[in-house]
């Protein structure tokens, strides 16, 4: 670029922050020492969790279906016309119950392989709780989350596991907190977003650093041209501020320079970096997971011990079409998750990466015609090497219509909270019990603080 329009005051300035708010303003400042020679990260100990926000509420009780025929028969009376075939379901191999057959999903075979190759796990019935809640307790108001069947704040206590916190900081941004020694001397913040701002990875020290699909977002003032005269006069700016500017102006500029080199360091290492040899689908999670695993392969250039990456695939609002929008939905992230994990062992670090779900909310039994609404209980999925795969952990519900699990107009009420689901992730991540009691406040009025599906 040459030649560009004439920018105000204002642009401007947007621009620097821009600048600064890629490399996250608690982070960024006194993070770069100009070079990559940390210490080499190997397999053994590094490890990368991968969280894939369903944003919307995924209907994870058409996802997996239970096929012995007393529950299919419950499962199809409440669903109605939005029950899926039992003869068109995926069965499932794995360590279940003689007695409690299930099937996944027909466009989900990426997720059946991992799960019967023992490296998918689905945790059952999980949503936000303050304590084991019943229906009675349901009906009574007692301790419930506030705002239920919100999108925005069921995804926020979601994102920070402490529904009634006031002030909102995410459960993975405080891990990285807690591990921030880990990588140690590195650039790079521990938190990588291919998803835009979240509140997942907002720390009460860390902030994520954002990068797009498609490679380092690059500043908006600068050019990759040597000859340009606005780039030229930015960096003149900042040359003179950083020497002769006021306290808050120098650091205002050192974070600007130092997201400046950071990103001429990731870029540099990502031009040696992999998607690995196999198939990748063309959608908009199979990219962001892309860009993950590219990353992931440049980890010793890096020196990263410790990773937390967000990534996101929405739509999953279905109150109208579900059928199809849903199968739609579904199929892509079987095939993003599966094309990941082949590549995580391509790489030799399938024991060493772990991704799983989070969303909103489940949906409703019942259908609304065409769709579903909000709903409370849902399942989700961790996938990798590390999980002990194959099996459920949790609860499963019972699918009865005004049954003992159902709150009302079919929501299910959870009986794993996202405490103990986070919890689980986070001790295999390195995270001490002691930091997991203060991460997790609520985690021990739950009878079990470790849900077990991670080796």
């Amino acid at each position: 670029m040459t030649s560009s329009k004439p920018w105000t005051r204002r642009e401007f300035l947007r621009g620097g922050l821009m600048s600064a708010g890629a490399l996250g303003a608690r982070s960024a400042l006194g993070l770069l020492a100009g070079t990559t020679t940390a210490t080499a990260a190997t397999a053994r100990d590094y490890r990368a969790l991968v969280c894939i926000f369903l944003a919307g509420g995924n209907d994870g009780f058409n996802l997996l279906v239970p096929t012995d025929p007393a529950r299919y028969a419950i499962y199809a009376q409440s669903r109605r016309n939005l029950a899926l075939a039992a003869d068109k379901l995926l069965p499932l191999a794995g360590v279940l119950a003689a007695d409690q057959n299930y099937g996944l999903h027909p466009a989900t075979p990426g997720l059946r392989d991992l799960f019967d190759a023992g490296r998918l796990a689905f945790v059952v019935n999980s949503g936000t709780l303050l304590q084991p809640t019943t229906k009675r307790d349901y009906k009574g108001g007692i301790s419930l989350p506030p705002q239920l069947f919100s999108h925005n704040d069921q995804s926020d206590q979601w994102m920070s596991s402490q529904p009634d916190a006031v002030q909102k900081v995410g459960w993975g941004g405080l891990i990285a907190d807690k591990l921030a020694n880990a990588n140690s001397g590195v650039p790079l913040p521990p938190g990588i977003s291919v998803a835009g701002n979240n509140l997942f990875q907002t720390g009460q020290m860390k902030s994520p650093y954002n990068i797009g699909p498609g490679g380092v977002n690059r500043l908006a003032v600068i050019s990759s041209s040597p000859t340009d005269n606005r780039s030229n006069l930015f960096k003149n700016i900042l040359d003179t501020a950083a020497t002769s500017g006021r306290l808050l102006q120098k650091e205002y500029v050192k974070s600007i320079k130092a997201s400046l080199d950071l990103q001429a360091i990731l870029n540099s290492a990502l031009q040696q970096g992999s998607i690995g040899s196999g198939y990748w689908p063309g959608n908009g999670l199979s990219a962001q997971l892309q860009m993950v695993a590219r990353i992931i392969s440049i980890r010793q250039t890096l020196g990263v011990t410790r990773q937390v990456f967000f990534t996101t695939l929405g739509s999953w609002d279905t109150h109208d079409d579900q059928l199809n929008r849903h199968a739609d939905l579904l199929g892509q992230l079987s095939s993003a998750v599966s094309s990941f994990h082949a590549a995580m062992e391509e790489f030799g670090v399938g024991s060493a990466v772990t991704s799983f779900t989070m969303s909103d909310f489940g949906r409703t039994l019942t259908s609304n015609g065409d769709g579903t609404d909000h709903g409370w209980g849902n399942i989700h999925f961790a996938a990798g090497g590390s999980v002990v795969g194959g099996a459920l952990y949790g609860l499963f519900p019972d699918l009865t219509l005004d049954g003992p699990d159902d709150a009302d107009y079919g929501r299910l009420i959870p009986t794993t909270s996202v405490e103990q689901y986070a919890a689980t992730l986070a001790h295999w991540f390195g995270v001490s019990d002691a930091d997991l009691a203060t991460i997790f406040p609520h985690l021990s009025r739950f009878p079990v603080a470790n849900l077990g599906f991670l080796a």
